[in-house]
């Protein structure tokens, strides 16, 4: 995979078009000032999460002896059924928690940005695809950044989209993932039928 293409699978399973309701749903009570701090904090957290995924992951691996099939069929699942919520379901139904005042962590870095299909992603590129970490961690920066800037001007692309707007681009971003997670489970399947 090249980085595009890795830039393209993580921002698709990031999803922050469909994120960007319920962030900015948590965050309606701040100021422009404390909501730009409490963005900019959450996605530099969530960049962190993934780091120590795509560099300690594969050490986790083998410490608990996942073998590689296995590793990209959860993955897989995962992201089928986070896309499957993405279709029918709005993000502000995923998260239902009311969080009133400014969060830290939860549930904005973790799980909205830097959730468990985030995770395995990070790590089944690394251990899957042999993707260099370098190249990881510079595709997971520039998602979050992606993600920060989406949420900086949320409010923005809220009043332009409208709310009809954001639930499409999350349904089609759900399709998408979909697609890349049925793959990934056949894959998955495929190397098992080989190493059997």
């Amino acid at each position: 995979m090249n980085l595009i293409e890795i830039i393209l699978l993580l921002f698709l399973v990031v999803d922050p078009f469909g994120n960007l309701v319920f962030v900015t749903a948590i965050l309606k009570n701040l100021t422009a000032r404390e909501y730009l701090l409490s963005v900019t904090r959450e996605t530099f957290i969530a960049f962190l999460i993934l780091c120590i995924f795509a560099i300690m992951g594969s050490t986790l691996m083998d410490y608990l002896n996942v073998e590689k099939s296995s590793l990209r069929i959860s993955g897989g699942i995962i992201l089928f059924l986070i896309s499957l919520k993405m279709i029918f379901k709005t993000s502000s139904a995923i998260f239902e928690d009311d969080y009133k005042d400014n969060p830290i962590l939860v549930p904005i870095a973790v799980p909205s940005i830097a959730g468990p299909s985030a995770m395995a992603t990070v790590i089944i590129l690394r251990t899957q695809e042999h993707i260099f970490t370098g190249k990881v961690l510079l595709a997971a920066g520039i998602v979050c950044l992606l993600t920060w800037f989406v949420f900086v001007i949320g409010h923005s692309v809220l009043s332009f989209l409208g709310g009809r707007g954001v639930n499409a681009m999350e349904k089609l971003m759900g399709l998408l993932l979909n697609l890349i997670s049925v793959n990934m489970i056949m894959q998955g399947i495929r190397e098992f039928q080989i190493t059997a």
